[in-house]
């Protein structure tokens, strides 16, 4: 990470952030991550769609009360008009409300992070990547696990051939706690993501899926053309479904598995990939993300560890301790939050910054994700027939 643009740029980012707030699970999250390196500030909120929930939480965070809101529409019209506006706004809401808020700030002209799904459908999806394009701005979607620099260091082995053409894909994301495999005693405690009235029965698709399908796409630079996807339901007294396997083509032959759960009682994150060439294969485990496997076929393994000089470019930049000082899930995090800034920070500098985007989720890659869970839903509906899913973008 590049320090010295602070400096130049003469002070940190200002972030806003909708929802987030000490109601949420993942708002806590973002607000370490994005100050991990202090490169950003947050300095407003509508942290909550609870008005008292909103105060408490901006208090809790030392907002000014002259920009702590209760509204989003009132935040985007106001900090959009502020002298020391925002440079950008969080969006870590519900998945219906993401489209709306992120319209809202984008015209006018503030850029935007914005938690996955990206959006509530493919249509959403298609005109919120029109808004970027129109407005100019900046835009990225958090798929955190790509923040990981040994992610990063198999994108580029997979680029340079480490492991030959690539032939299968194999991604599971299946967590398995309580809170994910049974539903409360208390049904109107139940999680807006275990509600369909939120983002409909196959919302799995969208909270987990769709996680594997965008590191799949990361890791081999390719889309799948077409999806084959059955769900089903596991836990008592549950409206939406909590498993998915999901199959699919991608072009030349290649053929990628995903399986994501809410239900795999046992497991803890339960994130991992095995990618398969005709020379060798890469594997990975976030709960043990300090390392990458390499097995060549015939030869012996080989584990590369974060923080050492042999790695990527792109796997070291944003490498914060020596070996064995472990970073983790909250670091990866903060990656994607550092590599933002630097690009808000060199841009209003007329510096290149498209670099420091690189290995940032696009709203492009947002709306094929959408596109995919899309056709996922359509073939689980049709009985598991093959449905087209690449999205030309």
């Amino acid at each position: 990470m590049d320090k010295s643009l602070i400096n130049a740029f003469g002070r940190r980012v200002r972030l806003g952030m909708v929802g987030g707030g000490i109601d949420s699970i993942i708002g806590g999250t973002h607000i370490l991550a994005l100050r991990a390196d202090g490169f950003c500030d947050l300095v407003a909120g509508a942290l909550s769609s609870r008005p008292d929930v909103a105060r408490a939480s901006a208090e809790a965070e030392l907002i000014d009360p002259d920009r702590t809101y209760t509204d989003w529409r009132e935040m985007a019209e106001r900090e959009g008009a502020r002298e020391q506006r925002i440079d950008a706004v969080v969006i870590a809401t519900p998945p219906q409300l993401h489209f709306p808020v992120a319209k809202a700030f984008l015209q006018r002209g503030i850029d935007v992070i914005c938690e996955k799904p990206m959006t509530r459908d493919l249509a959403e999806a298609k005109e919120l990547v029109s808004l970027v394009r129109q407005h100019d701005r900046l835009f990225c979607l958090t798929h955190c696990y790509t923040g990981y620099p040994m992610t990063r260091q198999a994108r580029a082995l997979i680029k340079a051939g480490a492991i030959g053409a690539v032939r299968m894909i194999d991604i599971t994301f299946a967590p398995g706690d309580r809170g994910t495999s049974l539903e409360p005693e208390d049904l109107s405690q139940r999680h807006w993501r275990f509600q369909a009235s939120s983002m409909g029965k196959a919302s799995i698709l969208g909270e987990v899926n769709s996680h594997a399908y965008q590191m799949a796409c990361f890791l081999t630079g390719l889309e799948a053309d077409s999806v084959s996807a059955h769900l089903a339901t596991f836990a008592e007294r549950r409206e939406v479904y909590d498993n998915v396997y999901a199959t699919l083509r991608f072009p030349d032959g290649v053929l990628g598995r995903l399986w994501s759960s809410y239900v795999a009682a046992g497991n803890d994150q339960g994130f991992s990939f095995l990618i398969i060439g005709d020379t060798g294969q890469l594997r990975w485990n976030e709960e043990d993300p300090e390392y990458l496997w390499l097995k060549p076929m015939a030869a012996p393994a080989v584990v590369y560890a974060r923080g050492y000089d042999e790695l990527d470019e792109r796997a070291k930049a944003n490498v914060r301790f020596r070996p064995g000082f472990p970073e983790g899930y909250g670091l990866a995090f903060a990656n994607l939050y550092v590599d933002f800034a630097q690009a808000i920070m060199a841009r209003q500098l007329g510096r290149p910054y498209r670099h420091f985007l690189a290995d940032l989720p696009t709203v492009e890659d947002g709306a094929k994700g959408m596109k995919f869970i899309e056709a996922a839903t359509l073939s689980h509906d049709q009985g598991g027939e093959w449905i087209p899913c690449r999205l030309p973008i």
